[in-house]
């Protein structure tokens, strides 16, 4: 028996009507969250893994960004068919078929000592985990409430961000010798699918359209797309680089990695509040208000150096924001795009993301090549006060079309 539901293009029902529905709802979120909590802790931890090991068989730098930029484009490449796979398999049969397919290239990585090899596992990687990414988003999306979706999508979202601050933490523990880290990362990629077999009586229907057309659905919501972009670049360029700024600009090493810190702290604590402001005042105010954080950010920040308490507090503050404009665009991604387009829309966003955590670092690295002491800060600057330019253009266009009644 399935429990959820949508609807087709043109109307939308609460997916969680009743007591019952909203106990299945919060059931479903639970165990959605712990599973995307176990996956993140993975893929955060063998990022670095990865890194080191091949550091430590002395592969250069190019060639690890190249095994590590593998993944990304492995999800950009599948995310267009993800929708096809969904309609063809059910969101708990493709989650398992992609989840056991990551999990076999986490466990081939120990056996192989080739850097192409590596490549082509990683790439493999990034083919699967397409699919569960989109569809647990699209998922969550088709069980949310239209009064609280935005702090549904903001409990995933920071389950994700805490997911991925706790990989290196695991890392840390295990260390990088030998088999076993990989054996711990394969074991939490395994863990994380098994809340998803229990999943399978809630399993939604999700409806899937054919031949969508992904520009059709960029041209319907370019600030959401947009908004993604953003996320991708402060989060891939800071995770990336802030520790070298903080260095750079005259701080110890260890306070320029605790910047790091608080800035991910800042992802995950910030966006339940953030999520209910969306809920209360609407999306669009809240998506404003993120951007003009994102874009201050860059300007004070370098004349914080010598305050180190207050600059730790604009990175909170700044990260919540970042991260949130990931999560309120894809709350209200599940609010325009209904029906049969939604999981593609979900696919074009993941696109979006990761289109930005690949040409992030190099454009930050460019950067930092120009402009020594603050090109991260540049970087980040300039994207968001382009999402601001977007966003109160199309808002601008929006009332003057209301105006005028067309």
């Amino acid at each position: 028996m399935k429990v959820f539901s949508t609807v087709s293009e043109g109307g939308n029902k609460d997916p969680a009507n009743g007591m019952q529905g909203r106990k299945l709802m919060w059931l479903s979120l639970a165990a959605l969250c712990a599973s995307i909590f176990s996956f993140a802790i993975s893929f955060g931890g063998l990022i670095p893994l990865m890194a080191l090991v091949l550091e430590a068989r002395s592969v250069d730098g190019a060639t690890i960004g190249l095994v590590v930029a593998a993944q990304p484009l492995g999800t950009i490449a599948a995310a267009p068919f993800v929708p096809r796979l969904l309609r063809r398999l059910g969101a708990v049969n493709a989650i398992l078929v992609c989840g056991v397919t990551s999990l076999v290239t986490v466990i081939l990585l120990p056996l192989f000592v080739s850097v192409p090899a590596w490549l082509v596992l990683r790439l493999i990687a990034g083919l699967a985990g397409a699919g569960p990414w989109i569809i647990l988003e699209t998922w969550i999306n088709v069980i949310a409430t239209e009064r609280d979706r935005a702090r549904i999508i903001a409990i995933y979202v920071s389950m994700v961000a805490a997911g991925f601050a706790t990989g290196p933490v695991v890392l840390s523990l295990s260390g990088t010798d030998g088999v076993m880290p990989f054996v711990l990362f394969a074991v939490l990629t395994a863990t994380a699918l098994l809340p998803i077999v229990f999943l399978k009586r809630a399993e939604p229907v999700v409806e899937v359209a054919e031949n969508t057309q992904m520009l059709s659905i960029v041209r319907a919501a370019p600030v959401l797309f947009a908004a993604a972009i953003v996320a991708g670049v402060v989060d891939i360029v800071f995770f990336s680089f802030l520790p070298i700024w903080g260095i750079r600009s005259g701080l110890e090493e260890w306070l320029a990695v605790l910047l790091l810190s608080v800035f991910v702290s800042g992802n995950i604590f910030m966006q339940y509040p953030l999520g209910w402001l969306a809920d209360t005042l609407g999306y669009r105010s809240v998506l404003f208000g993120c951007a003009v954080v994102c874009v201050t950010g860059p300007v004070v920040a370098p004349g914080l150096l010598a305050t180190p308490v207050i600059l730790g507090m604009v990175l909170f503050v700044w990260g919540g924001c970042a991260w949130a404009l990931y999560s309120i665009s894809l709350a209200e991604l599940g609010q325009r795009f209904r029906g049969g387009t939604l999981a593609a829309a979900n696919s074009v966003f993941v696109i979006a993301y990761e289109v930005a955590n690949v040409a992030g670092p190099p454009a930050a690295g460019a950067a930092i090549d120009i402009w020594p002491d603050n090109g991260i800060m540049g970087v980040t600057g300039v994207v968001a006060v382009c999402f601001i330019v977007l966003l109160a253009g199309r808002s601008l266009a929006t009332s003057l079309r209301n105006a005028s009644g067309g």
